[in-house]
């Protein structure tokens, strides 16, 4: 996709952090989601978050929903690594700055969060072999994309979630990934 695009691949940085950390993108802290940074092409997962939420649970099962949750969130972010590559994220920043409306704003933010979920899950479909995503991880993993909080309104509700994240799930192409492409509902 990267090459198709006219771009060069090249890995993320990945920087794990607990408390708070200065990026180029602003300041982030333990008390929220992790999150990439395209100025310096950086994946800043969350320790206080993943962690926790592994040793938070005693159940296996709910072992297993940390692990797919913290493979989800990774995932996502490389999607938006993959976005910044091939000129996405910076085409949808501009949408967005344009939209008319605040409404048409949110529209461009939930397309291109559920485009990169969509892509991070094509990672994990592709390596659902060597990272086996089978029995309580495929359950998890499908029970966590459909129960999707979107607090702000500007990542997708869990049905169209569970809809894209399936898509690169099976689909393991980029191009079933296409949210701008699609009607708004």
């Amino acid at each position: 996709l990267v090459a198709k695009s006219g771009g060069r691949s090249r890995a993320p940085t990945v920087q794990p952090f607990s408390g708070s950390v200065n990026t180029p993108c602003g300041t982030g802290n333990d008390s929220g989601p992790p999150f990439y940074c395209g100025s310096n092409e950086t994946i800043y997962m969350n320790l206080t978050e993943e962690v926790g939420n592994y040793n938070r649970h005693p159940e296996n099962y709910q072992k297993v929903w940390a692990r797919m949750w913290m493979l989800h969130q990774f995932a996502h972010e490389y999607g938006h690594h993959v976005q910044n590559l091939t000129g996405i994220l910076a085409a949808n920043h501009r949408i967005r700055y344009e939209a008319p409306t605040q409404a048409k704003e949110l529209e461009g933010s939930r397309r291109l969060e559920l485009q990169a979920s969509c892509f991070g899950d094509i990672f994990i479909g592709a390596n659902r072999r060597s990272y086996p995503i089978t029995g309580q991880s495929l359950f998890q993993w499908k029970w966590l994309i459909l129960h999707w909080t979107d607090r702000n309104n500007d990542h997708g509700d869990g049905v169209n979630h569970q809809y894209w994240a399936t898509r690169g799930f099976n689909g393991r192409n980029p191009s079933v990934c296409n949210t701008f492409a699609v009607s708004s509902p």
